[in-house]
């Protein structure tokens, strides 16, 4: 008894720990909320719902970096911990469609007790073209949402902010002055991800939430369609890192058509178990060309899990597909059998081939090896051509190669004697010299007169 006392504990959280890894593997939150399902991400304006986040460790499926974060298998460092004004931001490449959208962007801070910094969740319609790495105070005038989070006189707060595109927030003696919503939060040096989470309805506005605690909502605000979702960080000259592990879009829209069509799921499912029925009987009694007609129109589709409700479903379900898996059986079978078929007559026309010598055609096995000869001793006159002609090639390329020599060898050869050209020069200056002297010698020692 005390040794079972001692293992109950331990099988109980055994048991725990079993059933919330079922109740996730089923969609589920966990056990606090046994049914309520964890949201549907919109994966072209998400990223972090699956890892590793970037494929080549410098980019991200769907979205512009701009600045130079750090990007891990499950995080982005936005602003790494480095002095001096860092800043980094990440865009979405394109405009969401939807106008009920829920966003979640959990994110860590750590620096300093004295360190700044401000992370920024943008909603805009130019996106990074417009805005880039800038945050709330020196953001030029843009259109949209602004979510800023920060900390003023060691206080961390998360304002909101919104934008017509008149307003220059950069020249603004007092921004702070503008936020439309406010609410007190500790983030910094948390050792966790802090969960932010921002809902938007058409009907009924703007909601955001902080950790499961609500900060602050209204219903005075309206955002259009077509905006593009940001995140950007700024730190300064004592940096606090900004970690931001996803940034997950849940097109509301889209969940409210699931919920639609799951309230209409029972109808859905006698429908379906009317057409596997009806499915399987005419797959029973239906022949072979009859079946090459319709078939398609019997086929199964895969069905969401959603659409079971009970066990009786899943096994109607279960009992109807392996029906049809025996029918297919049989189909694949009969179609085995009509291919071997094909292949003994294949093989008949072979021997008879080899048989009698000659097809119905007129084309015999011997004439086909004739002109397949002739076809070779074509062939390897052509080879011997071409040896041949290659041959003369190479002559003609050694010579044109060697024609540079030749032509030298010529010229030293066949061309004339500089040597003796100059010796020949140099030997009638010097006749020349010679003469010139004996001539001014005899002048002067002929006799001169006097007047």
């Amino acid at each position: 008894m005390a040794l079972l006392r001692s293992l109950l504990p331990a099988l109980a959280l055994w048991l725990t720990q079993a059933g919330q890894t079922h109740a996730r593997a089923q969609g589920y939150v966990g056990a606090q909320h046994p049914f309520e399902r964890e949201p549907v991400f919109n994966p072209s304006h998400s990223f972090g719902h699956s890892l590793p986040i970037s494929p080549d460790g410098s980019s991200i499926p769907h979205f512009e970096i701009v600045g130079h974060p750090e990007i891990l298998s499950d995080r982005v460092i936005l602003t790494p911990p480095h002095p001096g004004n860092q800043r980094a931001a990440i865009w979405s490449d394109h405009s969401s469609p939807s106008s009920d959208w829920e966003l979640h962007v959990p994110f860590r801070a750590s620096g300093g007790e004295r360190a700044g910094g401000s992370l920024q969740i943008w909603y805009t319609y130019r996106g990074a073209s417009a805005t880039g790495t800038s945050t709330i105070y020196t953001a030029k005038p843009f259109e949209g949402l602004a979510l800023v989070i920060d900390s003023q006189s060691g206080h961390g707060s998360i304002r909101g902010f919104l934008n017509d595109g008149t307003t220059d927030y950069s020249i603004h003696h007092h921004p702070q002055s503008l936020a439309f919503g406010q609410c007190d939060v500790v983030y910094r040096n948390l050792g966790r991800p802090s969960d932010l989470k921002v809902v938007y309805k058409a009907g009924s506005g703007l909601k955001v939430v902080f950790d499961d605690h609500l900060c602050f909502e209204t219903n005075k605000v309206t955002l259009p369609q077509g905006y593009r979702f940001g995140v950007s960080a700024a730190s300064a000259e004592n940096p606090d890192s900004f970690e931001v592990f996803a940034l997950k879009l849940v097109d509301e829209s889209e969940t409210h058509r699931d919920k639609a069509q799951q309230h209409d799921s029972n109808e859905h499912q006698r429908r379906r178990e009317n057409q596997h029925k009806e499915a399987a009987e005419h797959h029973a009694r239906m022949g072979h060309e009859q079946m090459k007609a319709e078939k398609p129109k019997y086929e199964y589709s895969d069905e969401d899990v959603k659409a079971f409700k009970n066990a009786d479903a899943q096994f109607t379900d279960l009992h109807l597909r392996m029906q049809a898996l025996t029918h297919q059986l049989a189909e694949v079978q009969r179609v085995t059998g009509e291919i071997a078929d094909r292949v003994g007559q294949v093989v008949d026309l072979i021997s008879d081939i080899h048989g009698d010598g000659e097809y119905r055609h007129g084309l015999s096995l011997k004439s086909l090896d004739d002109k397949l000869h002739d076809i070779e001793q074509v062939a390897r006159g052509l080879e011997r051509t071409m040896h041949h002609e290659g041959r003369k090639i190479d002559q003609i390329r050694d010579h044109h190669e060697n024609m540079p020599n030749h032509l030298k060898e010529a010229i030293t050869t066949h061309g004339p004697r500089m040597g003796f050209s100059v010796s020949l020069l140099i030997v009638f200056q010097v006749m020349l010299v010679i003469s010139y002297v004996v001539y001014k010698r005899r002048r002067s020692m002929a006799p001169k007169k006097y007047l």
